[in-house]
């Protein structure tokens, strides 16, 4: 049998190995596992990875960059199983982070981010904190964003229950459907190597926040019946019968007696017809013989004095004889004509 001193040597070591690993247990306890049940980011755990360094990130993850260089590469320092993010620059400061959006949520409802691990070499010259945009803005400058004060001491399990100064939990009632996580970390001095790792980012709704007034479910609200006011229609008056206007009666007032007055009744006016006017007739103005009276004695002719005479006057008788049957040739003609046309 070993000697008493010997035992009791071993059984102070192991003593304190269970007290270290109920210490260890206890720290695992106490602080939350940042994928637990009712995390709301898809890659918590950092399982999933795209693109090689210096800009090898998680998977729906993105990184920014506010000040310095450096790389974002995949590692395997973490509590939670491997692997872990690791951003470091080989001795220069930087100011950057990672971010993702995480959609599906309720405005008005509070969420609570928290991360498992982040810790850096040197402690005090890593600054860490939190924060969410309850917009889902992706901006890391914006002033929507609600952050946690920023962590510069020893601690690599960040999310200790309050009121451990090593909680840099963050919570904010979300303002839309997505909301926006960020890791900022400030290297602000070196402290070779200058790595930093994180690993097990989760969101989650605040337990502790009140929780949200209730949606007002629309009730089934009847539209209210108008009724309409039915306006009374005009009372149509009966139509005004034509009054019979007083019949003028007759007054026998003697008229004066009107003598027609003769009417001339147009007669056809005779187209004036062409009037002969027959031609004067030279008349030979006759001295008148005288006409032998019957019974009365012829008187003897005077014998003509000389032969010479005698002959004149017989020419002379013969003249006037033939003037006066010409004469009364005329006007015989003429009075022919004017009883034909009658």
């Amino acid at each position: 049998m070993p000697a008493p001193n010997v035992r009791t040597r071993r059984l102070a070591a192991l003593a304190l190995l269970v007290f270290l690993g109920l210490l260890l247990a206890a720290d695992a306890v106490i602080a939350q596992h940042g994928c637990d049940p009712g995390n709301l980011i898809s890659n918590c755990n950092f399982n999933g990875w795209y693109g090689s360094p210096p800009r090898q990130l998680p998977q729906d993850f993105k990184e920014y960059v506010l000040s310095g260089d450096l790389d974002f590469s995949q590692a395997s320092d973490t509590t939670w199983g491997a692997p872990s993010l690791r951003m470091w620059s080989d001795g220069g400061t930087f100011h950057a982070g990672i971010y993702t959006q995480v959609g599906g949520l309720q405005a008005g409802v509070a969420y609570k981010a928290s991360i498992g691990w982040a810790v850096g070499d040197g402690y005090a010259s890593f600054g860490r904190r939190l924060g969410i945009d309850p917009t889902g803005g992706t901006d890391p400058n914006s002033a929507n964003i609600v952050w946690s004060q920023f962590y510069r001491d020893k601690g690599k399990m960040l999310n200790r229950p309050s009121p451990d100064p090593s909680n840099i939990d963050v919570s904010a009632v979300a303002r839309s459907s997505t909301i926006t996580v960020f890791l900022d970390v400030d290297h602000n001095y070196s402290a070779p190597p200058n790595w930093f790792f994180a690993d097990a980012l989760g969101l989650y709704v605040d337990p502790n926040a009140p929780p949200p007034p209730p949606t007002a479910v629309p009730t089934s609200t009847r539209a209210p019946v108008v009724v309409a006011q039915v306006q009374p229609s005009p009372t149509r008056r009966p139509a005004a019968s034509p009054t019979a206007s007083p019949t003028a009666t007759a007054t026998s007032t003697a008229m004066p007696t009107l003598t027609p007055t003769a009417t001339t009744t147009p007669t056809d006016t005779p187209t004036p017809t062409q009037t002969y006017t027959p031609a004067p007739t030279a008349t030979a103005t006759l001295p008148l013989r005288p006409t032998a009276t019957p019974g009365a004695p012829v008187p003897a002719r005077p014998a003509a004095s000389g032969g010479g005479q005698g002959g004149v006057g017989t020419l002379q008788g013969l003249l006037w004889g033939g003037l006066g049957a010409l004469g009364g040739a005329g006007l015989l003609g003429t009075a022919l004509t004017i009883a034909r046309k009658r």
